[in-house]
């Protein structure tokens, strides 16, 4: 008796049950995409750190690719 019960109470409450399960999941993807987000925009930030420590003079062609692609990130950091 005691089991037919608890399945009772299971089923009057199952439309909760699954509204939290929804909830829960979204909430956990949410995190998960700012963790993302958070690590990549950290990413830029040592990317470009690292560009610092690089001489602007003389410019050949790879630095100004190098000089490009920095002022790529900043302007990606920017829009975030």
């Amino acid at each position: 008796m005691k089991f037919m019960e608890i399945f009772a109470c299971l089923n009057d409450y199952a439309g909760l049950l699954s509204l939290l399960a929804v909830l829960a999941a979204i909430i956990v993807l949410y995190r998960i995409y700012r963790k993302q987000r958070k690590d990549e925009i950290q990413s830029i930030k040592d990317e470009l750190d690292a560009m610092e420590d690089v001489s602007l003079f003389p410019m050949s062609s790879s630095e100004r690719d190098l000089y490009t692609r920095k002022f790529l990130l900043e302007k990606r950091l920017k829009r975030n």
